[in-house]
């Protein structure tokens, strides 16, 4: 079961006949009916007061779980609240490897979004097609890479 407002997702899955099997048989792979995994790997450190615990580490910066959850709430919250996005919108996200890229990709599946994630080095062209494709509703892009974006 989905929570998707914007059906595209699952209305270009291939044919039921053509899915795999899904056998969740072992008692650890029962899972509730909906689940954001989101919850699982941030909110949940946070909430069991793990929050000052290092989470992402990079050679520019470091930040803990509480640090990452702030951000990725903030993001959430302007692409519902201040751009519209309802859950099943496809979001393109541009930039390096990156805390910010993490935050902005963990804020889109937060808020139920779909993440259609663009290597850095793409040119205009060759961004166009995933764009198209997708159907993108919004697009997160760092300042470095806007003009090929544009």
């Amino acid at each position: 079961m989905t929570a998707h407002l914007d059906t595209f997702a699952r209305d270009n899955l291939p044919p039921r006949a053509q899915w795999p099997d899904f056998l969740f048989e072992l008692p650890e792979l029962k899972y509730p009916e909906r689940m954001n995994c989101v919850v699982e790997l941030l909110d949940r450190w946070v909430a069991a007061r793990h929050g000052n615990r290092p989470c992402l580490i990079s050679p520019a910066e470091s930040w803990t779980y509480a640090q990452l959850a702030e951000r990725v709430n903030r993001i959430a919250n302007v692409l519902t609240r201040a751009l519209g996005m309802v859950p099943g919108h496809r979001v393109l996200l541009r930039g390096p490897n990156s805390p910010m890229m993490v935050a902005a990709y963990l804020a889109v599946i937060k808020a139920g979004g779909v993440v259609v994630a663009t290597m850095p080095l793409l040119r205009a062209k060759e961004i166009a097609y995933p764009i198209a494709k997708a159907k993108i509703h919004l697009a997160l892009c760092d300042h470095r890479l806007a003009e090929e974006m544009e």
